[in-house]
């Protein structure tokens, strides 16, 4: 098994012993590490239109803790203090493909765990204050120094301070507090308190993981019943007792509505994989109109084995998600919150259609074998998942 970062843990004993468990300090995760982006460049993705970002200022003039969401001006930077604020620009994994190698000592993780590379560039004395988070993520500190102070125990229910348009912690006790330089790395399980503030001016990798919410599984888990005409039974009450209060929901009552839950996730059980895959696939809002670029009409396969034979070259969007799952013998590959079939004998393409970074005229002459993949393949070109590269 790999060595994780060399700390002469295996990435299966990083798991079983801290992911999603406490707190891990990293010295050298990434040695000798330069960053591939300079503050500058950073600047520049946050003002363009179509990428999210943020600039918090401790002692803003419109109060503590002011927010100004992007896209940024020049405005905006020439009235920055030299001090006290931080600039966040979220998904630069997708915007700048030359950052995807960054990702891949983290792949021992499933892809669709992961949500996005956000860079975090603060000056002297900058942060966004004590806070928690709802899911995993590995801060690579990658330029200047950042003190890091973090909790003993995952908060699950935090007190905040009002009136902020930001999540700030109203107590925040240190349990373990570390300067990290260039290469270090911090690893937090959800729901750690976590206090960060830059020593020096600072650059931050934040590689986050993202966990839905039970809400959020049962809310996908529901439409897609609903979709299927699936659960469709009713509440029943064959025991039912005379009641001297007839307006009373009773304890039974409840007992029943419990079973009938239970039995519904039973029913669902043959849709959860499909359920699961189009939830995590989904495209982020702030991503949809950078998805929908690459859309093109539906290519025949004989026009897609004319552009290969050509020297054309197929590359994976990354503002699309996808994953795939095999269950029951049927293969199914999901992309931007879609789910597509595959039977016994096509699903074998999967890793290449949902994992490959490129497709290649040998690929496709193993996918072609399969009208099935190779129909399928031609619709994902035409919805922007893959597109010609130049």
């Amino acid at each position: 098994m790999a060595d994780f970062f060399n700390t002469g843990l295996t990435q299966q004993q990083f798991l079983d012993e801290y992911w999603q468990k406490k707190p891990l300090l990293i010295r050298q995760a990434f040695t000798d590490f330069e960053s591939p982006i300079s503050p500058d460049d950073l600047a520049g993705l946050a003002c363009e239109a179509d990428i999210e970002s943020r600039l918090i200022e401790e002692n803003g003039s419109d109060g503590s803790w002011q927010v100004s969401h992007g896209p940024l001006s020049d405005d905006d930077f020439n009235r920055l203090p030299k001090t006290h604020w931080t600039m966040l620009v979220q998904d630069v994994d997708k915007h700048l493909p030359e950052l995807q190698y960054l990702l891949d000592p983290f792949r021992f993780i499933p892809d669709w765990r992961r949500d996005d590379l956000m860079i975090s560039y603060a000056t002297e004395h900058g942060t966004v204050g004590p806070h928690t988070d709802g899911y995993d993520v590995f801060l690579l500190q990658a330029m200047g120094t950042r003190n890091w102070k973090v909790g003993g125990q995952p908060i699950h229910n935090p007190e905040l301070i009002d009136g902020l348009d930001v999540q700030i912690l109203a107590e925040f006790d240190t349990a373990q507090e570390w300067d990290l330089q260039a290469g270090d790395m911090l690893y937090l399980p959800p729901h750690f308190a976590h206090h960060g503030v830059a020593r020096t001016d600072c650059m931050t990798f934040s590689f986050g993981f993202r966990a839905p919410s039970q809400t959020d599984v049962l809310d996908s888990v529901i439409n897609l019943l609903l979709e299927k005409e699936l659960a469709a039974g009713r509440y029943a009450d064959a025991d039912l007792v005379a009641s001297a209060q007839p307006h009373q929901i009773d304890k039974s009552a409840v007992e029943r509505l419990k079973q009938l839950l239970h039995n519904t996730i039973e029913q669902a059980e043959p849709i959860l994989a499909e359920a699961l895959g189009k939830f995590v696939t989904e495209t982020k809002s702030s991503l949809a109109s950078l998805s929908e670029e690459t859309w093109t009409d539906l290519a025949t396969i004989e026009e897609l084995d004319e552009s290969f034979t050509t020297g054309g070259e197929l590359a994976r969007s990354l503002y699309h998600r996808f994953a795939w799952s095999i269950e029951a013998n049927v293969g199914m590959l999901f992309m931007a919150g879609e789910a597509y079939e595959l039977d016994e004998e096509a699903y074998e393409f999967l890793p290449l259609l949902a994992e490959n970074s490129v497709i290649t005229l040998a690929d496709w002459q193993r996918i072609k074998t399969s009208s099935q993949s190779a129909e399928l393949l031609c619709q994902l070109i035409s919805e922007g998942g893959w597109y010609w590269a130049d």
